[in-house]
């Protein structure tokens, strides 16, 4: 019972996006292929932003401590 509810839901949403994007117009191989590429695309995108994205949010944070007077202790001069 479960499991046809949730296999429904996904079934919904795959059909939805299936119209969204129009693959229902094409063969079957050429979704295939289109939605292979779109997986490897948001996965390098994700992939990518987990390795660099929180290197560069503390860069951003510090330089914001930086323009509002803040200084680490490392800078200071004595």
């Amino acid at each position: 019972m479960v499991f046809k509810r949730m296999w429904n839901f996904i079934s919904f949403w795959y059909f939805q996006y299936t119209l969204v994007t129009s693959l229902y117009m094409l063969e079957p191989l050429e979704r295939r292929v289109f939605n292979a590429i779109l997986v490897a695309v948001l996965s390098m995108f994700f992939y990518t932003a987990y390795l660099f994205l929180p290197g560069h949010a503390l860069m951003m944070y510090n330089f914001a401590r930086y323009l509002m007077g803040h200084v680490n202790s490392t800078h200071e001069e004595m």
